[in-house]
């Protein structure tokens, strides 16, 4: 339902807030791959350690970078600005990110 919902296909950009156990992000870079590209965050730097070792043991590393980062106050970066096809946030307290999301996002909202 989540990927539906956020209207991704191959070639897509995504942003995820909340890596946790990895266990959407596998789906997401499944319906991305081979052109597209997954930006994970998780705040906590053992999630992010393991996730990266587990993308890296199943084949996935070139679809997905990972990173240790507090999103809701530092969001996701300067170099995604603008780059995002969909953000989804798993977060306890998701309308912090918001901003940050929205200036991800793609200008245009086309592929």
């Amino acid at each position: 339902m989540i990927i539906t919902q956020l209207e991704i296909k191959p070639g897509s950009v995504v942003i995820e807030a909340g890596t946790g156990s990895g266990s959407l992000s596998h789906a997401l870079i499944r319906c991305i791959k081979p052109n597209g590209h997954l930006h994970t965050f998780d705040f906590h730097e053992h999630r992010v350690s393991v996730a990266k070792e587990e993308f890296a043991s199943h084949g996935l590393a070139k679809y997905v970078t990972v990173q240790q980062r507090d999103v809701c106050q530092n969001g996701f970066g300067d170099e995604l600005n603008g780059k995002a096809d969909a953000v989804f946030l798993d977060l306890p307290h998701p309308w912090e990110a918001v901003p940050h999301a929205l200036a991800a996002m793609k200008n245009t909202g086309e592929y």
